[in-house]
Formats: structure tokens, sequence, C-alpha cells
């Protein structure tokens, strides 16, 4: 087994007395009679989803496998040797028969890490851009029972971003705003690959987003959920990496379709009300200008009437629409 070592403690031995109570959420389990602490040895499955990774997948594994005991990498259809070089660098190997996209991916190997009896699953993307020495410290909060799931930033701290193209900090920031807005939560990066859940958080979650809207859903779920969800700073490499399988452009507008499908699913008030809402201002000021260049005049412009009525009528609508679907969805809840 892989030694990891965590703030005076060994991952695969038993742990410090001071360690039990917050560790036994995790790895054991609290007699309520005796509240005697079970401590056993935990599991650390790391889950990679990779597609044309061949380039950098082996260090990724290799790295990760220092702290791990079990490396899964998920190809997700690869046309290139992924799937041999991440065997060959001593991962378990699910191989895709087509490219499904990055959430489906992901849920799999999450849910393959769960099922295999891991304790603590670790998240990594298979570009290179992470460091999988980094991974005792991304585990730390879930351990201490500080957290049920732990999300790297990259923006934590100055040093972390410092790398990343301006033009996707902008986009990670925009995209970030989105996911706090949609789901109630503050969070610095809400799109970071690297990530630490438990396996009782993983086996909650009901993932269903196959693309890069993968990260927003999993914060979702666990906002849901009533989960612990902390962020710590992370490094982050971007200089000689392809480290993203999709344009920025189609990878910002797949999260952003996730996020909307989101507002529109769990609050259809707020996404119905206020595109409503903004109708109805239009009809109203439309038709305000009508009336007044009729009583001034006395000839009714045609286009600011038609423009009037629909906007006022479909505003409206829009708003009794969104009411109904919010009821509903206050019952399901």
């Amino acid at each position: 087994m892989a030694s990891f070592r965590l703030e005076g403690y060994d991952l695969k031995t038993r742990l410090q007395k001071e360690d039990a109570p917050a560790a036994s959420k995790v790895m054991g389990a609290v007699d309520e009679e005796t509240q005697e602490i079970t401590i056993r040895e935990a599991k650390l499955s790391v889950v990679i989803p990779a597609f044309n990774e061949a380039a950098t997948i082996a260090d990724v594994v290799k790295g990760a496998a220092k702290y791990a005991d079990e490396v899964i990498v998920v190809d997700d259809g690869s046309s290139d040797n992924t799937s041999f070089v991440a065997k060959a660098a001593g991962a378990k190997v699910i191989r895709l028969p087509t490219n499904s996209g990055k959430g489906f991916a992901l849920s799999m190997g999450l849910s393959t890490a769960a099922l295999d009896g891991a304790d603590l699953i670790v998240c990594l993307d298979g570009d290179g851009q992470h460091n999988p020495e980094e991974i005792p410290m991304i585990c730390g909060p879930v351990l201490r029972g500080e957290a049920d799931l732990v999300i790297g930033s990259r923006f934590l701290v100055k040093k972390g971003s410092k790398e990343i193209p301006r033009y996707r900090t902008i986009g990670q920031h925009a995209l970030t705003k989105a996911t706090n807005f949609g789901n109630g939560v503050k969070v610095t990066d809400s799109q970071s690959g690297f990530r630490c859940l438990t396996k009782k958080a993983a086996l909650s979650m009901e993932l269903t987003e196959a693309g890069m809207g993968i990260e927003s859903e999993m914060v979702r779920d666990a906002v849901k959920l009533g989960l612990k969800i902390k962020e710590i700073p992370i490094s982050c490499k971007y200089e000689g990496l392809d480290t993203s399988t999709l344009e920025p452009g189609k990878h910002g507008r797949s999260v952003l379709t996730s996020i909307i499908r989101v507002v529109r699913d769990e609050h259809p008030l707020l996404y119905f009300g206020v595109g409503g809402l903004i109708l109805t201002i239009i009809g109203l000021s439309a038709g305000l200008y009508s009336v007044y260049q009729f009583m001034s005049f006395k000839a009714l412009p045609f286009l600011p009437s038609i423009v009037a009525v629909l906007c006022f009528f479909l505003g409206l609508m829009s708003m009794f629409v969104g009411l109904i679907l919010n009821s509903l969805a206050s019952k399901r809840a």
C-alpha cells in the first residue's frame, strides 16, 4: 500500500487519538452506546477523466499513485494511446467506445471508485495542470471532518493563477459567478477539476451532466444534500500544456447552458419571472409611448403598439408560468 502522511498521522495506519473523532466520519464508526471509536484503514482512489492525453497521462498516474491505493483512468473515447499509456503507468483503465463528455466519464469514475470501496476520492485532470503532490493537502479537510467536498482553488492565492492565460481567468471568474448565483453558494473556482470528496458524497450525488458543466453540477448537488464545501489553494500548470480539449468558447457555453438549466429547474420563478418582468416593463413602456403619440397627434403608431401588446402579455404569461412551476418545485422539495 502507498504511504500517505498528513499532519502527523499515516492514512494507512491507525490514527493518533486526537484525530480519531473527525476521521471516524470518513474511515470508521462511533458506537452510540459506548462512544468507542473504531478506525480502520482508509482507501484512497484517484479518478482521472482523460481524452487524448497520451502525452501527459503517465506522469499524472505515477504522481497520483504515490498516495492512492487505486488510480482509475476513464478514457473518454480517445483516438490516441491514452488507455495503453495509462495502463502501462499502473492505472485501472475504463475505456469508453465513444467520446461521451467529461461529465459522463467523471461520473463513471466516481461510481467505480465508490463501489470499489474507496473512502476518499480525489479527482484530477489528465492534462498535467494539477500537481499530484498536493493530494495530501486537498484530502486534509475531509480527513479532519471539516468538509464533504474540497475544491482546489486556483484563485484563493495569486500564485495559483499566475500561469493561467488572462482570457481563461476572465472566463473562469464569469462561470464561477454564474455557478454561485445559480446555486446560492460562494466559491472562488467552481470549474476546478482538482477536488476531493467522501464516498458518501459520491454515492449521494445524482450527476447527470455529460459535458463540461459537471464541476458546477457537483457544487449544486452538494448544496442540495447539505454537504459541507471547502476550498483550499492549489497551484496549476498551463505553460506548454494543451489544457482543454474544448475551445474556451465552447467550454464556456457548455457550462453556462448547464447552469441556466439548473436555474430553470431549481429556481423557475427566477428563470421565468425575471424575463417576464423585463418583457412586461418593455410592453408598458411601449404602450405608454403609443398612448402619448395618440394623445398628441391623433395617430396610433403601429410598431410600438404591436410591441406593447406582445411584450406585455408574454411577460405576464412568463411570470404566471414561473409561479406555477415554482409551486410545483416547492412541493417536490
